[in-house]
């Protein structure tokens, strides 16, 4: 059964874009383990709470099949978090499947994994990916051959959860 890490931000995480693939993933037999900067209740944008399983600095990426983050305002907290930026690197250079989605791709550019690879986000941070060298795309779900999936907003939410689904498989 694989194993997914799903980050969210503290405070302000985008909804759906925690809880559609959190809940496509565990459709699909996946364990999913929800870590924040911090342990405990983290609520996001438009009201949900999720419970954070564990704080960043616990996760261990040879732990989980994908690490996946979640977009939304409250994702900012993340765009120079380290240990963030640790489990990028870690996971691109395992081989794993990395996502993120609408905010959250501007964490991986800080983590220096999106030089020269295709991606998208959320509009407002496009400029953001290509001053770090990222190849922005057009499309709403974007898949680089180093097995890192990004998705452009919300509404892309269940499109990136299945792309994510389908690159474990194909593992």
């Amino acid at each position: 059964m694989p194993n997914i890490l799903l980050v969210v931000a503290s405070r302000g995480f985008r909804d759906e874009e925690a809880l559609v693939p959190k809940a496509r993933f565990e459709a699909a037999g996946c364990t999913v383990t929800v870590a924040s900067t911090r342990s405990g209740a983290v609520r996001g944008s438009m009201g949900a709470w999720l419970t954070a399983d564990l704080a960043l600095a616990e996760a261990v990426v040879a732990d989980y099949d994908a690490v996946v983050f979640a977009g939304g305002d409250g994702a900012a907290e993340l765009f120079d978090n380290h240990v963030a930026h640790r489990l990028c690197r870690d996971a691109l250079a395992a081989g794993k499947v990395l996502g993120a989605l609408c905010a959250a791709p501007s964490i991986l550019a800080e983590a220096g994994v999106l030089l020269d690879r295709r991606a998208t986000c959320w509009p407002d941070r496009r400029s953001h990916l290509e001053s770090k060298g990222a190849v922005l795309c057009e499309e709403g779900v974007v898949t680089d051959p180093s097995r890192i999936v990004t998705a452009d907003g919300p509404h892309q939410a269940a499109a990136f959860a299945n792309t994510i689904l389908g690159l474990m498989k194909t593992r």
